[in-house]
């Protein structure tokens, strides 16, 4: 029997989906700059506030963004884990916008700005799929869908890349949580 690939660490994932951005956002979204990664659990960096999330990056509180959007994509293999693409309104516009090839003050339904962004979270899913996740295993990917409910984190967090966009900001999250072995069959 041939030995399982050893499942890839946290900043190997983060690396493929920074990675990943830059090839998506390249072609899909009009102008993206990096403004901060964070590096393994998000606990510190986030704080809750009604209704919505405030990422605060660097510690600065000018530089915080309310959280208005969320697009979901699950992962289940040998690791368990979501894809999460959050963005302020301003955030969410600029992916539609870019992804539909239009002027920047079109306007848009809320379908279509959801769809844009079930469909760069599924992009960037794809990649990990592809690249780290599927060699050490058989992974599936979920549906995206957009997170009304805001589920609580599955286990803890590989980490974030957050993204300023021509309005708005973009934070791609990656959360996991390893399978428990099954015991063999008696």
């Amino acid at each position: 029997m041939a030995a399982q690939a050893a499942l890839p660490t946290d900043e190997a994932l983060l690396n493929v989906l920074e990675q990943s951005v830059s090839e998506v956002f390249s072609m899909m979204v009009c102008s993206f700059e990096a403004a901060a990664v964070y590096r393994r659990d998000l606990s510190g960096d986030r704080v809750g506030e009604s209704g919505g999330v405030h990422l605060v990056l660097q510690g600065r509180r000018d530089d915080s963004v309310h959280i208005d959007r969320e697009a979901v994509v699950e992962f289940r293999g040998a690791l368990e884990g979501r894809v999460v693409l959050r963005c302020s309104a301003d955030g969410a516009l600029d992916i539609a916008r870019g992804m539909l090839m239009l002027q920047g003050d079109a306007m848009l339904a809320i379908e279509e700005v959801n769809d844009a962004l079930k469909e760069c979270a599924n992009m960037l899913t794809g990649s990990l799929k592809t690249k780290p996740l599927d060699p050490p295993g058989d992974f599936k990917v979920s549906i995206p869908f957009i997170n009304d409910a805001h589920r609580d984190p599955i286990g803890p967090s590989c980490g974030a890349l957050v993204y300023r966009l021509q309005k708005g900001l973009v934070s791609l999250e990656i959360w996991r949580r390893e399978k428990p072995l099954e015991a063999p069959a008696a």
